[in-house]
Parts: structure tokens; C-alpha cells; sequence
């Protein structure tokens, strides 16, 4: 089973003994993939929304509202276009139409609204775990192992292949600065555990990177 397989199977695991439309389901999955599946997605594709839901699958039991979180690491970014500032806000409101199609509720679709607006700016809300679990493992990428921390970084850059070589270093710098400048990059005490020290480090080592030519 590869991983469109194991994602599909993910969808529909959301939807088990929901009364929703099952036509507009399957046609909003097939609207996802064809997103996440756009020739210019090096990064932000259907890997990492494997990613991400499978990081989530470990905090499964502690959820408040599991298909809320699923939901919104589903559409997070339906919408990415690098050029733009307000993808998050783009996606926010594609998914709240889709969802309200299908059959969910007004409150389930207006929590995922708020999760997905939530990663614009990656700001912890302490008293929401949800959002602490669902941002913790947007950013599990942070803490991956040399190899694939690498290949991350290839890949954002890809995506901002239109930026020149200077804007880029000096853009990016800033993002990566500002997740230095935080007391954790990772609320949960999983992944702060597992990963925080090793996606620091991985920071500074990108920071350093652009000291020589990309």
C-alpha cells in the first residue's frame, strides 16, 4: 500500500458512521490530492500531510476533537502559493465551504477554520491542546534527521525558486531567527523531548548554511 492508499484510507477513517455525502466526500478528496500533487509542491504536498497525520496519530487518544485536528491538517495548505501572503486564510475559507457541502457541522468547520488560521503565525495557545498538538507536528519537520532536514530545506527552497539568491538568505534567516528567539519551538512534552534540541540545531546549521553561496 503505497502512501495515496494509506492517505485515502485516512480520509475516509474521519468520515466512519458520519451521515454526510459520500459523492462530495470522495470529489473533495480528489480535490486535495490534485492540490497537494501540483507539479510545483516540493514540500508542501501529500509527504507531508503523511507527515503530519501520521505524527498526530500518536497523540490520538488525547485529542478533544480528533476529526477537527484531522481535518485541519488536511487542508492546512489546500492552498499554497508562495507569492502570496494569505494562503492560510485561502485554505481556511475553501474548507470551511467544502466541509459545510459535505454535511459537517457549523462548530466542527469553524474549529478547523481556527486551527488552520492558528499556523499562519505558529503562536502556542497553552490553554488549547489541540492547537499545541497540531502545530507541534506542522513543525516536526524541524527535528528531522541530517538527511531529511536537508532535503526539506532543498525543498522549501525550490518553492521560492522565483526569490533570488539574497532575498531568499535574508527572508529566511528571519523565519528561522524567530524560531530561535522562542522558549520552545515545540509544546508538547513529546516532541519537546524528541526533537527540540535536534531541530535547533538544525536551524543554526541552515542559518550558517547561507554564509556561502545556496
Amino acid at each position: 500500500m503505497d502512501n495515496l492508499d494509506r492517505l485515502a484510507q485516512k480520509w475516509q477513517n474521519c468520515w466512519r458512521d458520519r451521515p454526510v455525502d459520500r459523492v462530495k466526500l470522495d470529489h473533495t478528496l480528489q480535490l486535495l490530492v490534485t492540490a497537494y500533487t501540483q507539479s510545483d509542491r516540493y514540500y508542501h504536498n501529500l509527504t507531508h500531510i503523511h507527515q503530519l497525520l501520521t505524527t498526530l496519530d500518536r497523540f490520538s487518544d488525547l485529542f478533544q476533537d480528533p476529526l477537527a485536528v484531522s481535518l485541519a491538517a488536511w487542508f492546512h495548505d489546500f492552498i499554497y502559493a508562495p507569492q502570496d501572503t494569505d494562503n492560510e486564510a485561502q485554505s481556511a475559507k475553501l474548507a470551511s465551504k467544502l466541509l459545510t457541502d459535505i454535511g459537517l457541522s457549523i462548530a466542527t468547520c469553524d474549529r478547523v477554520h481556527t486551527l488552520i488560521m492558528a499556523t499562519q503565525g505558529h503562536q502556542i495557545e497553552p490553554h488549547d491542546p489541540d492547537l499545541c498538538i497540531f502545530l507541534d507536528a506542522d513543525l516536526a519537520i524541524l527535528g528531522a534527521d541530517p538527511v531529511g532536514y536537508q532535503v526539506y530545506q532543498r525543498s522549501i527552497r525550490r518553492e521560492y525558486s522565483w526569490v533570488a539568491d539574497e532575498a531568499y538568505r535574508v527572508g529566511r534567516i528571519r523565519v528561522l531567527e524567530s524560531f530561535l528567539q522562542r522558549d520552545r519551538l515545540y509544546a508538547t512534552d513529546l516532541l519537546f523531548g524528541e526533537l527540540e534540541s535536534i531541530a535547533r540545531l538544525n536551524i543554526q546549521q541552515e542559518i550558517a548554511s547561507y554564509s556561502s553561496p545556496l
